[in-house]
């Protein structure tokens, strides 16, 4: 709700998990947006904190936000293909867009 209020819309043409792996939520309160490393940031080394959610548990929060029309589009970003296979087998709205990076420093 906070993304559609912000860009001032009521639905999301696409949304896409970036990233397989699932990190502690930061409150809007303490940092907005949270980034990457986004702990205690005013340590030297800023800790990335793993949360213990499954992608089936985030794949399943995503159809929800697209049954309540708030998401017409969902999908995912550097996942591998085994991933992808998986996925598939639980996907009840299958993902629209695999966004995969591709580049000639990235082979």
């Amino acid at each position: 709700m906070r993304t559609l209020k912000d860009l001032g819309v009521d639905y999301l043409d696409l949304y896409l998990v970036h990233f397989p792996i699932a990190l502690k939520f930061v409150p809007f309160e303490q940092r907005y947006p949270p980034g990457w490393n986004h702990h205690d940031t005013e340590q030297p080394q800023p800790d990335m904190l793993e949360d213990n959610v499954s992608f089936e548990e985030t794949w399943r929060a995503l159809e929800a936000l697209h049954d309540e029309g708030l998401v017409r589009n969902i999908g995912m970003c550097n996942v591998s293909t085994m991933m992808l296979r998986d996925i598939l087998n639980y996907a009840r709205v299958k993902p629209t867009v695999l966004q995969v990076e591709m580049h000639p420093y990235n082979v």
